[in-house]
């Protein structure tokens, strides 16, 4: 009775972690199209209601929903409260905060970072060529983010219960 229970344990345990890994990649993808729609909004913050960056971003990070409103929303806070931080170093440390939760890839923070760095400090004409440059970076990179987690989503999810399977047998 007890070695059932021990085997159900590490089946199950090894099984939560190849759904976890096998979850990374899912949420990767999903990000990536939000944070498109969260580019999409600051362009019309910026384009058509000429917002303040600050409230510009918060106003963005109000509307998106979930793991991806934390970028906008961080780089959001810093400028409103701490003084002297350029929007570079504001919006750097949002993809930090960003990337804590959801691993991106060296890429997709690259792009990110490089968006940053012109953020605010340019004419509102380059601001949103930069917003659409961006976006559609961040559109190449979604689909092959889709095309590695199909690939490799279903692996680890099997990989994880064969894994365990391995052991109990190893153990028996």
């Amino acid at each position: 009775m007890l070695k059932l229970i021990g085997a159900a344990i590490i089946l199950s345990s090894c099984g939560a972690g190849g759904l976890k890994i096998a979850h990374v990649y899912q949420e990767r993808t999903r990000v990536l199209r939000f944070l498109q729609n969260g580019l999409n909004l600051l362009e019309t913050e910026i384009n058509y209601i000429s917002t303040p960056l600050p409230l510009a971003l918060r106003r963005v990070s109000e509307k998106l929903t979930q793991t991806p409103r934390i970028l906008f929303g961080k780089a959001a806070d810093i400028l409103q409260k701490e003084e002297g931080v350029t929007t570079k170093e504001a919006w750097e440390r949002g993809i930090a905060e960003l990337n804590h939760r959801v691993p991106l890839t060296r890429e997709e923070i690259g792009i990110l970072s490089v968006f940053g760095c012109g953020l605010g400090i340019s004419s509102k004409e380059d601001q949103l060529k930069n917003i659409s440059l961006a976006r559609e970076q961040l559109r190449m990179a979604e689909k092959a983010a889709d095309e590695a987690r199909e690939k490799n989503q279903r692996i680890w999810q099997y990989m994880g219960f064969g894994l365990g399977a391995a052991v109990v047998l190893i153990l028996l």
